[in-house]
């Protein structure tokens, strides 16, 4: 952690609400994504972002300062993602499906996949099982680490570059498929 993240952290714990705002604005829109892409709804995302601040605050002076905020954040994110995913697939959330911004990533225009492509490619994500699609978001859609994706999911680094393995295997093999029988492809 650099020494503003751990001046701001610093502040947080002793109350300031400016850091406390600062810190909501640097990772929200970025919990919201990732949210999304556990969820795959919105506003079931927006509920487990909340969740997850409320529960990074209230749990703030229990944080190690010599560790990066963001690995242990993401962690809270991922669980709380998680236990309302399980909520709304058990039926107890009000909530329908969304198709507005599917994949909840920003992709400039000029570096922006065809949207046939990059509708197979979350297809093919989405396919996964959480074992091995949470890897791939942690490590590709997020930007951390193996190590950090393996604080986050609370396995071994080897169990990650495992499951990145082979989640890009089938991600090969599904895309591949598609290509194939002509819906379009990477």
């Amino acid at each position: 952690m650099g020494p503003e993240e751990q001046k701001l952290i610093q502040q947080a714990k002793q109350g300031q609400t400016d850091a406390l705002e600062t810190i909501f604005r640097q990772h929200v829109d970025g919990a919201v994504r990732l949210a999304y892409l556990i969820t795959r709804n919105w506003a079931t995302a927006e509920d487990a972002v909340q969740e997850a601040f409320i529960q990074a605050f209230r749990f703030l002076d229990n944080f190690q300062e010599d560790r990066p905020f963001q690995p242990w954040f993401t962690r809270i994110v991922v669980n709380k993602a998680k236990k309302t995913k399980d909520r709304l697939d058990r039926g107890h959330l009000p909530y329908e499906q969304e198709d507005v911004n599917p994949h909840g990533i920003f992709i400039p225009e000029d570096q922006a996949l065809e949207k046939e492509s990059l509708d197979a490619l979350f297809t093919a994500i989405n396919e996964l099982d959480d074992n091995h699609r949470l890897p791939l978001i942690l490590k590709y859609l997020t930007g951390l680490t193996e190590a950090e994706t393996a604080q986050v999911l609370g396995i071994p680094v080897s169990t990650v570059k495992s499951r990145l393995y082979v989640a890009r295997q089938r991600l090969k093999k599904q895309i591949s498929e598609l290509e194939g029988s002509g819906e379009g492809g990477l």
